[in-house]
């Protein structure tokens, strides 16, 4: 994969698009747009625009302005005219792919099926509204309600969401193969998803204790809000309600539930495993 746009036959990244879409227009789909928008940017809207647009969520919620500086995955399926998932994406999504799809038709269309963004630190405040007006309706990958919600921890994390899958192709491992290429691109990537502080800036964070200094460094901290349904598929990545370090010492307590769209959710967290060596 590379940074900008490009992959595999299977899966591509987008890096953050930035001023690419600041004028991304999120009355109308993506592909009525009239302003140049990274081609692999689209395909994610695609894929969120109909899953959600299934749940019941509004157009006008499907982009906002974690999207410019947000990493975004979409995996793709070969197919031909009929909409059947081709029985030899399974081996796509174990990262295997069948040499025969390799060697796709030269009729076969690259459709995208599925999509996932990595949102970088920092996060803003608390959008959930706790009283929705009639007619208006939260994302699914909103904060929670600032009632129910607890103190999330100084120190800056990452947040994945806007996890998607086109229904014919679920059950497949896509979520699976999404989930692991945005965590690995994290732990390979530190420095890029939080660029350092300078000497100067760590100087004085250190002076002023070990709480300030560990707020300007991703030390890997990682989170999702999830619907309580899926909570077993976030488990087998390794995220938990309650984030315990090695000692047993809880680093974040876990919170309590919320309701979104008539659906419980809930916060949880995993620390990755930074590959150079900062964690």
């Amino acid at each position: 994969m590379n940074g900008n746009g490009g992959g595999t036959e299977f899966l591509s990244i987008q890096s953050p698009p930035g001023d690419a879409v600041k004028d991304y227009d999120n009355t109308i789909t993506h592909d009525k747009q009239t302003i140049s928008v990274p081609q692999v940017f689209l395909d994610a809207m695609s894929v969120r625009e109909e899953v959600y647009g299934e749940q019941g969520v509004p157009l006008e919620a499907e982009f906002d302005e974690d999207d410019s500086r947000s990493w975004h995955w979409v995996v793709y399926a070969s197919v031909a005219s009929s909409s059947t998932p081709p029985a030899n994406l399974t081996a796509a999504a174990t990262g295997t792919p069948a040499e025969e799809e390799r060697r796709a038709s030269a009729t076969a269309q690259r459709l995208a099926v599925g999509t996932i963004r990595l949102v970088p630190p920092p996060h803003g405040p608390n959008k959930y509204k706790t009283e929705l007006s009639e007619g208006d309706k939260s994302h699914p990958d909103t904060d929670p309600p600032a009632s129910v919600a607890h103190e999330h921890p100084a120190e800056p994390y990452i947040k994945l969401g806007r996890l998607a899958i086109l229904r014919p192709y679920r059950k497949m491992g896509l979520s699976q193969l999404l989930i692991n290429a945005a965590l690995t691109y994290a732990a390979k990537n530190a420095d890029t998803i939080q660029p350092p502080p300078s000497p100067t800036t760590m100087e004085l964070a250190s002076q002023m204790g070990e709480a300030v200094e560990k707020a300007v460094i991703w030390n890997g901290l990682a989170m999702i809000h999830a619907q309580v349904g899926v909570k077993s598929m976030w488990e087998k990545h390794g995220f938990t309600e309650e984030l315990v370090d090695e000692d047993g010492k809880v680093e974040i307590a876990k919170e309590e539930h919320w309701v979104e769209e008539g659906i419980e959710h809930l916060g949880m967290w995993k620390r990755l495993k930074l590959d150079h060596g900062r964690l």
